[in-house]
């Protein structure tokens, strides 16, 4: 999973980043996110000195101290203070903890874990547009591979089946063909979408986010948008989060949606646990695919073959 290091994720809510240190995974990597006055730093989860969890020390100020002997690191990773070592010493230089790129976009921490990321944080213009109300719903953690959890939203075939009479139905389990566009940073493709006279658009921002904007077709209709983005805590586990913007019933109660949201994921982690292999196979011969319907899924498997990412790195 090499190739994958090189792009933002969302790792965990800005506002759960506070006086303590905070665990979290991501790509197989133990990372500690600290929260300071210029905002976050994220280090290796792990003192250069005797291998204990930074995440089970404290924070002191712009300073995240160690548990296990004091050792103390700054917002770089560099080492500033040894409490044991004798006056006049110097701390070695190799005394510093291995730090990740971290910054702080719609609510959430988002980490890199090359120094030269491929891309930038995915675009939700809903997030900042004070005409509709957006919620972020807490993360959804599955047991399952992220390109999976991102092909099953970009799968419209599904809803009539996973989810009849909420987001399709059975009686009318046929869409239209759709073409998809390749673009540098990922791909697009549009849905005409007669049930509810919209059209849905798809758009994949890197190997793992999806944006999805419905346009009604009309000024009396219902617009919204939505942010699937994923954060790999390995080839086999991962933690979605999920944002919604709408410009209807925007004083309407947030746990309602969620209460309906919540319903639907459910509906789909009872599958995409299941799938099997357990990791998106990126040869187009290994499972069988339909033309026209399938498009934007195959358009998927092979923009992430052309980022080069390999799950058995």
């Amino acid at each position: 999973m090499l190739e994958l290091r090189r792009y933002w994720y969302p790792v965990a809510a800005m506002a759960d980043v506070r006086d303590e240190p905070v665990p979290v995974t991501l790509l197989g990597e133990r990372i500690v996110l600290f929260r300071h006055e210029k905002g976050v730093s994220a280090l290796r989860d792990l003192c250069i000195h005797r291998g204990a969890p930074l995440s089970l020390g404290r924070v002191e100020g712009d300073r995240l101290v160690c548990a296990y002997h004091g050792w103390q690191y700054d917002t770089s990773g560099q080492c500033t203070k040894i409490p044991s070592l004798a006056a006049g010493r110097p701390i070695p230089s190799k005394a510093r903890a291995r730090s990740y790129l971290a910054e702080v976009h719609y609510g959430l921490v988002w980490v890199c874990l090359d120094d030269e990321p491929a891309l930038g944080v995915p675009p939700y213009p809903s997030y900042a547009d004070e005409s509709v109300t957006t919620v972020l719903y807490k993360p959804f953690c599955w047991q399952a591979n992220a390109a999976r959890v991102c092909e099953n939203v970009l799968d419209f075939t599904h809803l009539p089946w996973v989810h009849d009479g909420m987001l399709g139905s059975r009686d009318h389990p046929v869409y239209p063909d759709v073409k998809a566009e390749m673009l540098p940073d990922g791909l697009y493709y549009a849905l005409p979408d007669e049930r509810n006279n919209s059209v849905r658009h798809y758009r994949v921002h890197g190997p793992f986010s999806v944006s999805l904007d419905v346009r009604a077709n009309g000024p009396d209709g219902h617009n919204y948008s939505m942010l699937f983005t994923c954060a790999p805590v390995s080839t086999r586990e991962t933690t979605q989060w999920f944002f919604t913007s709408r410009d209807w019933d925007l004083h309407r109660p947030d746990h309602e949606w969620e209460a309906f949201d919540a319903i639907v994921m459910e509906q789909d982690r009872r599958i995409v646990e299941n799938q099997r292999p357990e990791e998106l196979p990126l040869d187009l011969a290994e499972e069988l695919h339909l033309g026209g319907s399938d498009a934007g899924t195959l358009a998927y498997r092979r923009y992430l073959r052309s980022l080069g990412v390999d799950w058995s790195q």
